[in-house]
């Protein structure tokens, strides 16, 4: 859906773009000939003046370039240009002070899913960092990646999706599991809980060393990461429907 994608352009909005979409204009390969056609001289020749760094930047894989210039609400459009690059992500803490560390992180890249545990292997997080172009959170730009730039000192960080922020756009308000109250996703017993349920696990863990404690929470967090690719695909779809053909792959 990307190459389909024009409110990404400077100077054209999501409403210019559902018009441009309207007059048979459903692609950048189409920018030359309709743009002129539907849009003011100026805009068709600002676009046109553009197109060829969007190209550079897809054939790049910039995913970053995409993600900065798309609208909130559309940012998932990305998908499935860069869906092999992408990574859903959420952590677990001691709780939410400066002081507090990091104790769970669960990714799921391509359909597999890895989890790094202190005191365990979560240096090994470091190496699944570096090879992320995007990383997709639920109000991770608050919670989950300051902890992650405090915990492993990164000075970079991949594109960021924030779903929260995403969802908002249409409509989906609250946290993750009121939103998947609203979309219909149900949890078991061992995956449901809250932050305050995941730091207590992790507390009784360490007192008593009893693993069950550490698998109810690895449960909940895996579980967490697997709704973010739900709720990323419900989004996506809200974002494409006005498109007039079937959702392209690209």
């Amino acid at each position: 859906m990307l190459t389909r994608s024009f409110c990404c352009f400077r100077g054209l909005s999501v409403e210019a773009e559902a018009m441009l979409w309207r007059r048979g204009c459903l692609s950048w390969r189409h920018l030359g000939i309709e743009a002129r056609r539907v849009l003011s001289p100026a805009k068709s020749a600002s676009v046109i003046e553009q197109l060829p760094l969007f190209k550079t930047a897809l054939e790049a894989r910039s995913a970053d370039f995409f993600v900065g210039r798309l609208p909130a609400g559309h940012r998932l459009r990305i998908f499935p240009a860069f869906v092999q690059d992408a990574a859903f992500l959420d952590i677990e803490t001691t709780g939410l002070s400066r002081q507090a560390v990091v104790t769970v992180i669960s990714v799921l890249q391509n359909g597999k899913m890895q989890t790094f545990v202190r005191g365990r292997n979560l240096h090994d997080f470091i190496q699944v960092w570096q090879g992320m172009r995007v990383v997709l959170t639920f109000n991770g730009a608050c919670f989950d990646l300051p902890f992650l730039m405090r915990e492993f000192g990164f000075s970079c960080k991949p594109a960021h999706i924030d779903l929260k922020h995403e969802a908002k756009c249409w409509g989906l308000r609250g946290g993750l599991k009121e939103i998947e109250s609203r979309l219909g996703y149900r949890r078991t017993d061992i995956e449901s809980g809250d932050g305050e349920k995941a730091v207590e696990l992790w507390e009784t863990y360490e007192m008593t060393g009893d693993a069950i404690h550490l698998q109810k929470l690895i449960a909940y967090n895996t579980c967490d990461v697997r709704s973010l690719e739900l709720l990323a695909r419900r989004i996506w779809k809200l974002s494409c429907q006005n498109y007039p053909a079937p959702h392209p792959a690209s």
